[in-house]
């Protein structure tokens, strides 16, 4: 047998030397085809396939208090809630709480702004992690009072602490108190947030202060469990349910009927990748649709050579030759042309895996751990042997009927009718393939186009942004946050090339959590002020001006705004409208706090998507930061041509200011919204390479059918010409048959996309997945680009030289 495959092999090795033009296209279509399918299945196999890189991850669930008025936002829950669900919940045997706040560090090297979790002491006992270096947190260290410890995430002591083995057991300063490094966590995805350390619920003075001990709808937490060996999620959410709603009987007053809150119950692997399941299956059915188009490609390649070697089949098997030695002689020469294909393809998907990883990243915290393991190269592998064995099996029973029929026409090597109608099929399958796939890179594109016109601001990249978060032990009231910014203001005042200086809470498009809060709102008299909700932000002088938010009616805030007896503010657009019909807004007032303090209104402005370019437009609430200030500061400069410089200033005017105070996230508008971007961006970029591939190996299939019909149609050609037919006549013989091919290609596409391009409408924004001019765009593109590789041969025919096929 080996002697026969050892044979086989080098037979097959000469026979595709002998035609370069076939095998370098056959395998370059193979290539693609398995690139795209593989690289794709990286993503699906490092995000859906892979267990959890927790050993209790199948076991541990979220829960969560769905707002119904902020539009199913996680309420999260209070220090008072987390003890009563995990007091009274049998089928979880451990509820840890978890929340996240910015700390300053000291003490090594410059003043860091570190983003540190904060979680019960059996937080990480629950997940099953076990520490790198070092140990976790032990019983009894969340309590308060406890010796403050830490423990750092692998990236904060690769990155910043350069992986010092030793670290363990050394101190540093958080903000006013010294901790302890007791541990090192391994490699994790970054959730639930991206954490560069990690400390006890205790040693957190937010959390443990008297106040949010007691205080039911203090609701900071969000809350994780752990199922108890024999319980499952269905159980455990029936539980939960039930504690909630004897929860809402008993404090009425901490759950509003203003704002119902649900409960849920979300297993971990949702968690971690419900958001990337639309992006990574639309990904996956395109790579599909491209793999079939070339795999109909190389079929139809496949059967022409069968064809033409009609004589050597009928040849070797009049010799002895068997139907089985033959399809082992036909699979070997397949495989040598997959398997090589395959392993390009494979070098492709490994070159384009950071872009992959990049795209992930926005969608999912599993992103690094997508890459080639051994489950993606047999996946690749497979494929190859896959394809190569049934596009040299599939035709061959074809050909055998052919055969004879062949020799008794005289004119062996050619179609007949019926293997003129399965190659006609396959062009028309690779047709209607290719037409869903450029349907859905369609859609992605006009949806993006609409999308990058949003709260375009034409000079955002002469736009800087920073953030300075207060050290909260040492700036501990407004007065303080206030004159901080002031006088770092004062010094970037007449600075050379920044225009502009202003401060604020927050601004669109910065990623931060939706901040939406009760206001009430100010009526005729005798009238009851009703509850709205909307986004709240402290902005100074000039904020409006450096964002590019246009003035619609009354003024905006200047320094002199700092009467916090008579406190002023600004509305968005829509909210003056939907609150005030018909009336003029400037004058009327809103509440934040139940009507104690009454802010006048003296503006309106344009509507904004404060926190997602995709999302509705935000009603927000703008109030000056003189009056009300921030200890979260974000700084705002426009600047004259490029703001590279800029950095270095600001951060000397923090540090001349407090020699403590850490600057951190310095970036210009245009990469704020740029990272907004990203995704459907190269979510687009993705769709569009696989349908130019689609097109592209659409249009050499054509080709090839056409070349093949003529190669076998010179007898009939010359015939015809000799008679006196007209090179018009004869292109039309050739291409007519081919058009209809291909109108019924387009017919099944649209049949076939109306249904599956439903499936993309979670990622498109204000474009219908039946898009009528989507569609007949991409009918024109296909048609215009499968028709004239098709004329190619057939003019060669009409001058009288055409071409061989294949």
């Amino acid at each position: 047998m080996f002697d026969g495959l050892r044979q086989d092999l080098s037979y097959a090795l000469r026979t595709l030397r002998k035609s370069p033009g076939y095998t370098a296209f056959a395998m370059l279509t193979i290539a693609l085809g398995i690139g795209a399918s593989t690289a794709v299945f990286s993503m699906v196999n490092g995000v859906l396939l892979r267990a959890l890189p927790y050993p209790n991850g199948d076991r541990v669930v979220r829960l969560s208090q769905p707002s119904v008025r902020n539009q199913g936002a996680d309420a999260r829950f209070s220090v008072t809630e987390v003890g009563d669900f995990r007091n009274s919940t049998h089928s979880l045997d451990a509820v840890a709480e978890y929340h996240s706040m910015p700390f300053q560090l000291y003490g090594r090297g410059e003043p860091q702004r570190v983003q540190t979790g904060v979680v019960s002491d059996v937080f990480f006992d629950i997940l099953g992690v076990q520490p790198l270096l070092g140990r976790l947190f032990k019983p009894g260290e969340d309590a308060i009072g406890a010796p403050p410890v830490v423990v750092l995430s692998y990236r904060f002591w690769r990155e910043r602490m350069g992986g010092d083995p030793s670290i363990v057991g050394t101190t540093f300063t958080m903000n006013d108190k010294v901790h302890q490094i007791v541990g090192v966590l391994p490699p994790l995805p970054a959730y639930p947030d991206d954490n560069d350390i990690w400390m006890p619920a205790g040693a957190c003075p937010h959390r443990s202060a008297p106040i949010m001990m007691t205080l039911r709808n203090g609701r900071i937490l969000q809350a994780f469990g752990r199922l108890r060996a024999g319980a499952d999620v269905a159980t455990a959410s029936a539980e939960v349910a039930a504690v909630a709603r004897h929860l809402h009987d008993d404090y009425p007053s901490a759950y509003r009927s203003t704002n119902p809150l649900g409960i849920a119950t979300t297993p971990l692997f949702t968690e971690l990748t419900g958001q990337a399941r639309p992006i990574l299956f639309t990904l996956l059915a395109a790579s599909a649709f491209l793999m079939l188009i070339a795999v109909a490609n190389f079929t139809n390649l496949t059967l022409a050579r069968q064809l033409r070697r009609s004589q050597e089949f009928t040849l070797r098997g009049a010799l002895g030759a068997g139907a089985g030695r033959l399809v082992r002689q036909l699979a070997v020469e397949s495989l040598c042309i997959t398997l090589p294909g395959g392993a390009v393809g494979t070098v492709i998907a490994y070159i384009g895996l950071d872009v992959f990883r990049t795209l992930a990243q926005r969608v999912t915290p599993r992103a690094g751990e997508i890459g080639l393991d051994v489950r993606v190269l047999g996946f690749a592998v497979l494929l190859s042997v896959g394809v190569g064995v049934g596009a040299a099996v599939a035709p061959f029973a074809r050909v055998r009927r052919a055969l004879s029929d062949a020799a008794r026409r005289g004119n062996a090597g050619s179609d007949g009718p019926r293997e003129g109608r399965v190659r006609n099929a396959l062009v028309t399958a690779q047709v209607a393939i290719a037409f869903v796939v450029l349907v859905a890179a369609g859609l992605m594109t006009r949806s993006l186009l609409l999308l990058e016109r949003i709260d375009r601001l034409p000079d955002a990249a002469s736009v800087a942004s920073a953030r300075v978060d207060l050290d909260w032990t040492r700036y501990t009231t407004n007065q303080q946050s206030r004159l901080f910014a002031d006088r770092l203001l004062e010094r970037l005042k007449g600075t050379p090339g920044i225009e502009t200086a202003t401060v604020a809470s927050d601004f669109p498009l910065n990623n931060a959590q939706p901040f939406r809060v009760p206001f009430l709102v100010s009526r005729s008299e005798g009238e009851n002020a009703p509850t709205v909700r909307a986004d709240i932000s402290s902005v100074g002088p000039g904020f409006f001006s450096v964002m590019g938010i246009p003035l619609i009616a009354g003024r905006v805030f200047t320094a002199a705004d700092r009467d916090t007896l008579s406190p002023t503010a600004i509305v968005g657009q829509r909210f003056a409208r939907i609150n005030w019909p018909g009336q003029d807004p400037i004058g009327q007032r809103v509440s934040a706090d139940s009507g104690e303090t009454w802010q006048t209104v003296v503006g309106v402005v344009g509507d904004v998507h404060q926190n997602s370019l995709s999302g509705e437009l935000t009603d927000v609430v703008y109030q000056p930061f003189t009056s009300r200030p921030s200890s979260t500061i974000r700084v705002l400069l426009r600047t004259k041509g490029a703001s590279g410089w800029v950095e270095a200033r600001l951060r000397a005017a923090v540090k001349e200011l407090d020699d403590k105070q850490p600057m951190d996230e310095f970036r210009t508008l245009l990469d704020v919204r740029n990272a907004q971007l990203t995704e459907p961006r190269l979510t687009t970029v993705l769709l569009m390479s696989f349908a130019g591939l689609a097109l592209l190996i659409t249009a050499a299939g054509v080709n090839g059918v056409v070349a093949n019909s003529v190669g076998q149609r010179l007898r009939e050609i010359a015939i015809r010409q000799a008679l006196g037919a007209s090179g018009r006549q004869v292109m039309t013989s050739l291409l007519v048959p081919l058009l209809i091919t291909i109108a019924i290609g387009l017919a099944a596409g649209v049949l076939i996309a109306a249904p599956l391009s439903r499936f993309i409408a979670g990622l498109l924004f204000q474009v219908r997945p039946t898009d009528i001019l989507t569609h007949a765009a991409v009918g024109l593109v296909l048609a215009a680009g499968a028709t004239p590789p098709a004329a190619i041969p057939a003019r060669r025919a009409r001058r009288g030289a055409p071409v061989r096929g294949g």
